[in-house]
């Protein structure tokens, strides 16, 4: 199997595990077992073209260029800035234009908010302290949506936001776990 079509890679090696872990209740089964026995996944593996095929370097002297001077990236300079206050902000940005709310305001929703999620008796086994991401993703979800249930009465206009428009709930979300990490 060639390099270059990387699905192809994907499914062969998705496969490889995948197969041997298939449980099949069928009274046909040795017929089966026979089929996947006789498939030889070994056979679609990787084609080495150039086998013992060597890179020639130039044997002269040569000098290597400096690197840039100037760094790319999130090189912030002298401003320092709370890693809280600017994911409210942002969050608040994008979604909070035409509430009433003060920033600060705003401001005390979002924390009293993610420290009700830290508080929730499952934050700790069922997300902070779980490996698997997706099981983590459905925890979180599930803590965000006790919480909010529980303090619908006392944020009524964002409880009927986080009902009405799922971009604000996704986002919400997004934002209080970049908090919590």
């Amino acid at each position: 199997m060639p390099y270059e079509i990387a699905a192809w890679e994907k499914l062969f090696w998705f496969l490889k595990f995948l197969i041997p872990k298939l449980k099949i209740k069928d009274p046909d089964s040795d017929k089966i077992d026979e089929l996947l026995e006789s498939v030889d996944l070994s056979s679609y593996g990787l084609e080495r073209v150039k086998l013992n095929h060597s890179i020639g370097l130039d044997n002269s002297e040569t000098e290597v260029d400096s690197q840039n001077p100037n760094p790319r990236g999130a090189h912030g300079g002298d401003d320092d800035h709370d890693l809280l206050d600017e994911i409210i902000r942002k969050f608040n940005e994008r979604w909070f234009q035409g509430w009433s709310a003060t920033p600060e305001e705003q401001r005390i929703k979002f924390i009293n908010i993610a420290d009700s999620i830290k508080a929730h008796p499952d934050f700790e086994e069922k997300y902070k302290n779980n490996q698997d991401t997706h099981n983590r993703e459905l925890a979180f979800e599930k803590i965000f949506e006790e919480v909010m249930l529980k303090n619908r009465r006392n944020e009524l206009d964002l409880y009927k936001l986080l009902s009405s428009d799922a971009a604000f709930k996704t986002a919400m979300q997004q934002s209080l776990r970049q908090l919590i990490s």
